[in-house]
């Protein structure tokens, strides 16, 4: 059974709509915003089209599990837009790259981490999946489904027993939902009534199965009805929907109201890992999805709107273009970590340990 693009399988929910326009009525943001915005969705979506082409090509410089981001820059994107670096936290799921570049990771440290480069931000250490970088907010990625959000959970509750007026921001997949941590996790946080917005990248399918096969509902915010917290699904394709949601629930977390729980209904174009050939998928429902690509949608509506023009936007493009392939080529030419810096930042004693 095939799987379509979940924003066009469903009718909008009357959450989704709500959004929609909310994000009709508010005023635009400064155009110089908008254009960072779009910006950045393109920076990511190169990224990960050159990190295909890194992975893919004879002379491979990345190694193990890479999980590609493009379809769903709106989400990151949207989430930075509103995020706080002197007191906000973010943890993800292992598909992490584009929200470690939405916070400000530059595209040569996060190439770096994945060639396994000393100027990486793990040293080389921690690859695709665990691209780190904590000056920003960014708390990681991790391996495991589901491991992140008790995780959450527990960063939340320091910022609330800190007062810092921080919120974390919880990424998973909606695979994520299934696992035994995900109820207990979301029962505590609104127990406690926790600063976290819990967001799921619905992209249709956990790993190669569908979603109306892994759950028994699909429509995945109905889980949290059982946790007191608002729960809503969204166009996750649309940034400005994106950020009226998040800075809705943001702010209710912020003045200490507790948790959200938000379904971003999005596409990925790439599949699960770079050994996924995307069978489930037919190539007639791949294009109708890049109808619903969030760059286009927000490309169209910038020049709509006079912002940018689409030769401007051609020009942003290429420009990018150029900065990925140059990042690329400065980690490549990175030096990898010395021999002798195997053992560290491993355990808190000295290794070889001694007792």
């Amino acid at each position: 059974m095939a799987v379509v693009n979940p924003v066009e399988r469903r009718p909008p929910s009357k959450w989704s709509a709500q959004a929609t326009s909310q994000a009709a009525s508010a005023p635009a943001f400064e155009p110089q915003r908008q254009i960072d915005m779009l910006r950045m969705m393109l920076l990511i979506r190169r990224f990960e089209e050159r990190t295909f082409q890194e992975y893919t090509k004879p002379g491979q410089k990345i190694g193990g599990f890479c999980h590609l981001y493009s379809g769903q820059e709106a989400i990151a994107v949207g989430a930075a837009a509103i995020f706080q670096k002197s007191c906000d936290k973010l943890i993800n799921g292992y598909r992490c790259h584009g929200h470690s570049l939405a916070l400000g990771m530059p595209p040569r440290t996060a190439m770096a981490e994945l060639f396994g480069k000393a100027t990486g931000c793990s040293q080389g250490k921690g690859g695709s999946m665990h691209l780190f970088q904590v000056e920003e907010g960014n708390y990681g990625g991790h391996g495991i489904v589901g491991a992140q959000i008790p995780l959450a959970v527990g960063m939340a509750f320091a910022q609330k027993y800190l007062k810092t007026g921080g919120v974390t921001f919880c990424f998973m997949g909606d695979g994520a939902v299934n696992q035994g941590s995900f109820a207990e996790a979301l029962n505590m946080a609104s127990l406690q009534k926790v600063p976290a917005v819990f967001v799921v990248e619905n992209n249709g399918v956990a790993m190669g199965t569908q979603v109306e096969r892994h759950s028994a509902d699909p429509e995945l915010a109905k889980r949290a009805c059982g946790f007191v917290m608002p729960h809503r699904a969204i166009d996750g394709n649309d940034v400005e929907v994106v950020i009226a949601e998040l800075s809705r629930a943001a702010d209710r977390a912020r003045a200490g109201d507790g948790p959200s729980f938000i379904v971003c209904n999005t596409f990925r174009f790439r599949g699960h890992s770079m050994s996924d050939a995307m069978k489930y998928r037919t190539k007639e429902q791949v294009e109708r999805a890049k109808l619903h690509d969030p760059i286009t949608i927000y490309s169209a509506r910038l020049i709509d709107r006079g912002v940018m023009t689409a030769e401007q936007i051609e020009a942003m493009n290429q420009e990018i273009h150029d900065q990925i392939d140059q990042a690329t080529a400065q980690a490549d030419a990175d030096p990898h970590p010395d021999l002798n810096d195997r053992f560290t930042d491993i355990y808190s004693e000295t290794y070889p340990y001694f007792p």
